[in-house]
């Protein structure tokens, strides 16, 4: 972990005890740690990010009262990997009838359709720009991105970066989202149930995206996923309205109770109109709240017969309120094949979430880790829980909780089948964790 992350990182398990000592003084620096903690979520330049907290530790150094508790608490220097990472943009493109992936062997490059259901505003007709971060109605469709598998690495969401000297998206090399197009409902579904039908498997995968993420990174890291799992059915998409502004937390937390009866119609439309053989769901960070307290009420279904069954739930890092998740966990038990939600003690939207709220999250790890009946809790602070944009330069290794995912749902193996885990605890209270 580099040396800027674990300066963060204690900061921000310093908020109880700030807030004490400064009193009126504090919100202003509050305000300040949860933008940096959005700008680290969202990859920021390492370099400048390192100058902005380096800034905010000189100002609490000059607070009399807190001086001595950030002297006591800032982490010894470690070693630091700075990369620079920088998002690309899809260049003008051709919307198309896509009903399947392609791949160019020589080239290694692969094109995914994404199908994907959004409540957000429409922008212009740019791919970057067709759906906005205001709220808008539930719209349908079809957006075409292109994969490298040649020279990148598992989990990598790949973008031109400036100090490469790259100043445009590179087919070979990037991650790019080249189309998107909007379906009316019957013609969407009509378009997905074809291309599942002619697909080498009979499941789909849906991807819900966190906090600020703009639906351009949510299509680009649903095909990324898909390729890195070598997923053989059709991949989905749900985008709910995030402002995709890292200072707009709030807001985002507003939208995504606001989405929840739109991605319910989506997921119901993906079991039972489809032909769909099992649906899996992987939600991330905040995007978990929506699938969370949709599976409460997955039971008061009333479904056709021949739906699909829900096969492998996975809650990454979910950002909701751990107490609010034992809750409904008793509730949408048994519901779905299998349940496994990924832990962290090294997120950093978990810990700015905390921040915000003063209770522990589902998806923290460490003394709050969350082991409930029903549902496989991993500790994966050893790997990367992101899921959003490029982190490996904050971490001291580059391996993905991807990994793991391949062997759960491709594989179908339960955890103790699974190499890179390790069992902890006992039968009362059993985990799983990386191996180091």
């Amino acid at each position: 972990m580099s040396d800027t992350l674990r300066l963060l990182l204690a900061l921000l398990e310093l908020g109880p005890q700030l807030a004490h000592l400064l009193g009126g003084k504090w919100p202003a620096y509050r305000d300040e740690l949860l933008e940096l903690a959005g700008r680290a979520n969202d990859g920021d330049d390492p370099n400048e990010l390192r100058r902005a907290l380096d800034a905010l530790v000189q100002r609490l150094l000059a607070e009399q009262e807190a001086a001595d508790l950030v002297r006591r608490t800032l982490p010894e220097p470690a070693p630091a990997q700075e990369i620079v990472v920088r998002r690309g943009r899809a260049s003008p493109p051709l919307v198309s009838e896509i009903v399947r992936p392609s791949a160019d062997e020589a080239t290694g490059i692969v094109t995914i359709p994404v199908f994907y259901g959004t409540d957000r505003a429409r922008g212009d007709d740019t791919p970057a720009n067709y759906f906005r971060g205001e709220r808008g109605a539930l719209a349908f469709g079809i957006a075409e991105v292109s994969v490298p598998t040649h020279g990148r690495d598992l989990g990598e969401l790949t973008g031109p970066s400036w100090w490469r000297l790259e100043f445009t998206a590179d087919p070979a090399k990037h991650v790019i989202l080249k189309s998107v197009g909007v379906l009316g409902r019957e013609v969407f579904v009509t378009s997905l149930a074809d291309s599942l039908a002619a697909a080498d498997g009979r499941d789909v995968l849906i991807f819900v995206h966190g906090y600020n993420v703009a639906f351009e990174d949510a299509a680009r890291r649903a095909a990324q996923i898909s390729v890195d799992l070598k997923f053989a059915g059709r991949t989905l998409l749900y985008s709910w309205a995030s402002a995709a502004d890292t200072k707009k937390y709030t807001v985002d937390e507003s939208t995504i109770e606001w989405s929840r009866d739109h991605f319910e119609t989506f997921l119901q439309l993906a079991l039972s109109e489809i032909g769909a053989r099992e649906v899996h769901v992987i939600a991330h960070s905040m995007g978990n709240r929506a699938v969370i307290n949709t599976l409460e009420r997955v039971t008061s279904w009333q479904l056709p017969a021949g739906a699909a069954k829900l096969g492998q739930v996975i809650f990454a890092a979910p950002d909701i309120d751990r107490d609010r998740f034992i809750q409904l966990a008793a509730k949408f038990k048994g519901c779905a094949a299998r349940f496994t939600l990924y832990a962290s003690s090294r997120d950093v939207a978990l810990l700015a979430s905390k921040f915000v709220h003063g209770y522990p999250r589902a998806g923290e790890a460490g003394g709050a880790l969350l082991v409930v009946d029903g549902v496989d809790t991993i500790d994966a602070s050893l790997v990367d829980t992101s899921l959003v944009g490029l982190r490996h330069s904050y971490f001291g290794d580059k391996r993905s909780i991807l990994n793991d995912m391949f062997n759960l749902i491709t594989q179908q193996l339960a955890p103790d089948k699974r190499f890179d885990l390790d069992a902890v605890g006992d039968a009362l209270r059993r985990y799983w964790s990386y191996r180091a």
